[in-house]
């Protein structure tokens, strides 16, 4: 579980990532990114109704996804909001994939090293 101060929880840093932040994207799920003015992350994970109808499911999908990405905090420097937008095919995956995955799309957004 990640700790409450590295967690979005307010609707207006929502609204913030969704309109302002920049996209990338993997095949396991959508990141998108905006500078904050902390001095380090915080994250929100959304697994859409659209993509999965039952909520065991998608819970057990934000589970995953916190626990992949608490591996990378060390690493992580400065201060971004960060959300996860998980798609459906994430659930077939091995944690070692989605590990990976993680890693490429953080490189990509030039986050870590």
């Amino acid at each position: 579980m990640l700790p409450s101060k590295r967690r979005i929880k307010k609707r207006k840093d929502f609204e913030r990532v969704f309109k302002e932040g920049e996209v990338f994207f993997g095949k396991l799920f959508t990141m998108k990114v905006k500078k904050n003015d902390l001095s380090f992350f915080r994250f929100a994970f959304v697994f859409p109704l659209k993509q999965e109808k039952k909520a065991v499911k998608r819970n057990r999908g934000k589970r995953v996804m916190r626990e992949a990405v608490k591996g990378f905090l060390p690493l992580l420097e400065g201060g971004f909001d960060i959300i996860f937008i998980i798609k459906k095919n994430l659930l077939e995956e091995d944690f070692q994939e989605i590990k990976k995955e993680t890693e490429k799309i953080f490189k990509k957004a030039q986050l870590i090293q």
